[in-house]
């Protein structure tokens, strides 16, 4: 079995899941897999550092319809011999789509992790819903079914679910990032946020709730990623009851660090995936607070985290105050959190599951 892994662009800490599956299903029997991309350097390290034999390429459109791309994608299918190719970036799948176009007979899969895929929009049939896409994999029950949904008739059947998976493994190594450097006493409760935050995040809800806590003790707010600027949150910043106690970090490269030094992560969406930065503070043992968002609630049961209403700041503050007052709690939820991404949202699952599809695919 040959294999084309097309994965988009990003640091280690954005691509981690992703390059951890392309070396999984490179240990495995009877599979050739080589991978393109926008490889930055440290995906390139960690590549070479965890198997020297693994290929790649630096390979990538320069935009919507790349003709050098094509030619270099046409190239490599033809030199490795592809049977398949996965497809873990949309916007790269449009561009390799259309190289697909000479070779009918190669099967292709596509990874999707939200819920903002439609049927009726026309730019969705040039990437996720192309005729030529044999399977969609969703990542949580949630986004597998409003997958489906986009499907009619016998296409319901590309529809496939497959965890996304982590490892512990990965952030074993982590400094804690050290939270007085930026005025923060030791003492403190810090409660950490990240992400795009675009309205879906719902941030303004994780910031409203500063003025709802209820504890003796000092809470401190980090807030962390794109837009973290914007002018209705700070806004609402500056009106909390705790503004000097609220900390604009904006977009970091050193996000696991800064997880390792929290205490608690909240993620106050409005739809979710399954959330990659609540897989992450899992991963290093931290408890999660987060709204009933969609495919993220799968993540956690009532032993690792507390799920609240969506757009309720109040819930959330209290949520907070609970996890701040009582530490055996908010320390045992940590560990059990990260228990479970070892036991049931493991990578080893994410590979298997995803060779068994592959070998599916091929063998019909």
């Amino acid at each position: 079995m040959n294999v084309l892994f097309v994965v988009g662009g990003g640091n280690l800490n954005a691509q981690i899941a992703q390059i951890a599956l392309f070396l999984g299903l490179h240990d495995q029997e009877n599979i050739q897999i080589h991978l393109i991309g926008r490889l930055s350097d440290d995906v390139v390290s960690f590549i070479e550092s965890h198997n020297s034999s693994a290929t790649y390429q630096k390979l990538y459109p320069k935009n919507k319809l790349d003709r050098d791309y094509i030619t270099e994608f046409d190239k490599i299918i033809i030199d490795k011999k592809i049977d398949l190719v996965h497809f873990v970036c949309g916007k790269t799948s449009r561009t390799g789509l259309v190289a697909l176009k000479k070779f009918p007979k190669i099967k292709t899969v596509i990874y999707y992790g939200s819920a903002s895929l439609h049927w009726h929009d026309p730019s969705a049939y040039l990437t996720y819903l192309h005729p030529r896409i044999d399977a969609i994999i969703g990542n949580s029950n949630f986004v597998y079914n409003h997958v489906q949904k986009q499907l009619f008739g016998k296409r319901k059947q590309k529809a496939v679910r497959i965890f996304k998976g982590y490892s512990t493994d990965w952030f074993n190594n982590v400094v804690p990032f050290d939270y007085t450097t930026l005025g923060i006493p030791k003492d403190a409760i810090v409660v950490c946020s990240i992400g795009n935050h675009r309205k879906v995040k719902g941030t303004k809800y994780f910031l409203e709730s500063s003025n709802h806590l209820s504890s003796d003790k000092d809470i401190h707010y980090v807030l962390i990623g794109d837009n973290t600027d914007a002018p209705h949150l700070s806004k609402i910043k500056e009106n909390s009851k705790i503004k000097e106690y609220i900390h604009v970090l904006g977009r970091r490269d050193d996000v696991p660090s800064l997880l390792a030094g929290a205490d608690m992560y909240v993620q106050s969406s409005l739809s979710e995936g399954f959330g990659r930065a609540i897989s992450e503070a899992m991963s290093i043992g931290k408890p999660i607070i987060m709204t009933d968002a969609g495919g993220c609630t799968e993540l956690i049961d009532e032993n690792s985290g507390i799920v609240v209403p969506l757009r309720d700041y109040k819930a959330i503050g209290a949520a907070i105050s609970d996890l701040a007052n009582n530490d055996e709690k908010r320390i045992q939820m940590g560990k059990n959190a990260k228990n479970r991404i070892e036991t049931v949202y493991s990578i080893e699952r994410t590979v298997n599951d995803t060779l068994a599809l592959y070998k599916k695919l091929l063998n019909e």
